[in-house]
C-alpha cells in the first residue's frame, strides 16, 4: 500500500507533496507504466532517499518532481505550487529559481569550461557574467574542484564530472535539490564528502534534498528512506542513524 502523503492535512511544512502520480511510457507493443499512483510527502529541510531495484520508477518520480517530465495523472506541488498548472514561462522560472537537479548522466555542456557549466543557473537568473563566474568558482571549491575550473568536461574523470554537476546544482542556492545517483561515480571517501556537503546545505541553508541511490554506504545521511517497487512506494522508514556533521560555508 502506498504511503499516506497526509493529504488531509495542510501542506504547510512540506516541500514536496505528490498525490496519486501516474506516468507511462509508450512502446511499440503498448504503454508501460512507470508510476502507479505514487503518494509521497517530503518535509521542508528533510533529506529523503528513494531506494529500490532498477526500473522501479525512482528516476521517473524525481524527474516529475523536478519538472523534467510531465505526469500523466495525479498532482505534485513544490512549496505549495504546482508548476504544471502555471503558464510555461512561469513554470520554467519557478524551476530555475527553486530547484537544482543532479543528473546521473551529468549533462554537462562539452563546449563550455567547467566554470562556465557551473555558471549556467546564475546566468539564467540574469546574473552578471563576472559575478556568476565568481560564485561558480566558490561552488567548485565546495566540491574540491577549484583547480579544474578552466578545463573542459572531456578532460575530467567521470567522478570529477559528477562533482561538477553537483556544483552546478547548488550554485544558485535552490530550495530543493534532487539528485539521481550522486555518488555512483565516486569512491567511498569522496562520496561521503559529497553527502556531508549536501547535508550541510540542509542544516545551514534550509534546503530540502531528495536522493535516488543504490549506494547503501550513504543511507546514514538520510532522515527517511522511501522504498519503491514496480512503480509504487511500498514503505517509508526513518534512517537508523543520521549523520549531522559538517556545516556549509
Amino acid at each position: 500500500m502506498n504511503a499516506d502523503p497526509q493529504r488531509a492535512a495542510s501542506s504547510a511544512g512540506f516541500a514536496v507533496v505528490c498525490e496519486q502520480l501516474a506516468k507511462a511510457y509508450p512502446t511499440p507493443t503498448g504503454s508501460v507504466p512507470a508510476l502507479r499512483g505514487v503518494d509521497l510527502a517530503v518535509r521542508t529541510r528533510e533529506v529523503m532517499f528513494l531506494v529500490g531495484p532498477s526500473g522501479c520508477g525512482k528516476t521517473t518520480l524525481i524527474s516529475i518532481v523536478a519538472g523534467v517530465l510531465r505526469r500523466d495523472a495525479g498532482r505534485c506541488t513544490i512549496f505549495d505550487v504546482d508548476p504544471e498548472s502555471l503558464p510555461s514561462a512561469q513554470a520554467t522560472a519557478f524551476r530555475r529559481d527553486h530547484i537544482g537537479f543532479v543528473f546521473q548522466s551529468y549533462n554537462l555542456i562539452p563546449s563550455l569550461s567547467v566554470r562556465d557549466n557551473v555558471s549556467i543557473p546564475l546566468l539564467l537568473q540574469r546574473a552578471k557574467p563576472r559575478d556568476a563566474a565568481k560564485t561558480a568558482q566558490r561552488s567548485l571549491e565546495l566540491v574540491g574542484l577549484s583547480d579544474q575550473a578552466d578545463k573542459m568536461p572531456s578532460e575530467l574523470s567521470g567522478g570529477q564530472q559528477q562533482r561538477v554537476a553537483i556544483a552546478r546544482a547548488i550554485v544558485h542556492s535552490p530550495r530543493l535539490i534532487v539528485c539521481d545517483e550522486p555518488t555512483s561515480a565516486l569512491d567511498h571517501t569522496t562520496g561521503r564528502d559529497i553527502m556531508k556537503l549536501l547535508r550541510s546545505l540542509v542544516l545551514e541553508r534550509g534546503t530540502t534534498l531528495i536522493v535516488v541511490t543504490h549506494d547503501r554506504r550513504i543511507y546514514e545521511y538520510a532522515d527517511r528512506i522511501a522504498e519503491m517497487d514496480d512503480g509504487r512506494i511500498t514503505g517509508i522508514r526513518a534512517s537508523s542513524s543520521v549523520i549531522v556533521e559538517g556545516t556549509a560555508p
